[in-house]
């Protein structure tokens, strides 16, 4: 990686280089290391926090010692999978986000929390099945299982700004995920060795902590006491108009992009290409599967999104 010949924009570097200025690092890393201990705990069982208080520690973490950059991304492709009971689903909107949510529904998940409809999906980077079988990992399919597959691309003539959970992790043990383009990491590099500069240590390593923690939660396990974190970060990073989505690792198989779209997003940027029915013939563990191709169907309708199979 070749960081030295990138130049971070104007504003970042001043955004930088004010938090240089004005932040404590002792008391930032002593702050951060104490309420990513005292989560980590309530999502272990070890003690109950209030949804209050979860807001409160989440909050300080993610507006005071994470710099979250917009990465506009084109050309992406995203399958999401969904198990069918029966037959095959007979409209596109059945296999997007939740149309009809209420306060309770969809359940509190991974990113998003009780009654927010969010669009989960695998990015499709690869030209072999590895997208495929991410899918059927994160739709959690079992043996025998009957799910469609659905297939959509990004508009051509519009980006979607993206937010990566863990990317300053990556940065830090110079590990550049294979789905990113070298422009876009040595970018995070050079931001990341600007703020080392001009960070003191303790400052650095509360950035760097905060950021090895939300990737840390976000590819663990689900669990009632984990979502109520997870949601909460989730929540807080997607905030603002600015934002499309939020892209991290899978659960099952660690280090693969998955993504998760706001609802304006997926209806103004996304294009549905095509669904494809599939049953599971044996599942060997994380995202290793058998899987059989039954049908994909013929046309989706523009107007109605009616699936011709």
């Amino acid at each position: 990686m070749n960081s030295k010949s990138v130049s971070l924009k104007p504003n970042l570097i001043s955004f930088i280089l004010n938090k240089a200025n004005k932040e404590c690092g002792d008391i930032s890393l002593e702050y951060c290391s104490t309420y990513i201990n005292q989560l980590n705990n309530h999502i272990d069982g070890v003690c109950s926090l209030s949804d209050i208080e979860i807001k409160e520690k989440i909050d300080y973490l993610v507006g005071c010692l994470t710099i979250t950059l917009d990465m506009p991304m084109s050309e992406l492709e995203f399958l999401r999978a969904r198990c069918c009971v029966g037959g095959n689903f007979k409209n596109v909107q059945e296999l997007s986000y939740i149309k009809r949510a209420t306060k309770s529904f969809p359940a509190q998940g991974r990113m998003n929390q009780a009654g927010q409809a969010l669009f989960y999906a695998a990015l499709a980077v690869r030209k072999d099945d590895t997208a495929l079988r991410v899918a059927l990992s994160e739709a959690r399919s079992k043996k025998l299982d009957h799910l469609n597959i659905l297939r959509s691309h990004q508009k051509s003539d519009c980006d979607l700004n993206i937010r990566i959970i863990g990317i300053w992790d990556e940065v830090r043990r110079g590990y550049k995920p294979y789905y990113l383009n070298n422009k876009t990491f040595d970018y995070y590099e050079t931001a990341s060795k600007l703020m080392e500069q001009k960070f003191t240590p303790n400052l650095y390593s509360a950035y760097q902590l905060t950021d090895r923690f939300f990737a840390d939660v976000l590819s663990r396990k689900g669990s009632v006491a984990l979502y109520q974190v997870t949601s909460v970060i989730s929540s807080a990073i997607l905030g603002g108009d600015k934002c499309d989505g939020i892209l991290y690792s899978s659960v099952e198989a660690k280090g693969e992009p998955v993504i998760a779209l706001k609802k304006s997003s997926v209806d103004n940027q996304l294009v549905p290409q095509f669904v494809v029915d599939i049953s599971i013939e044996q599942h060997h563990g994380y995202e290793f599967y058998k899987y059989k191709t039954r049908a994909q169907t013929k046309n989706i309708d523009v107007q109605t999104g009616k699936l011709d199979w």
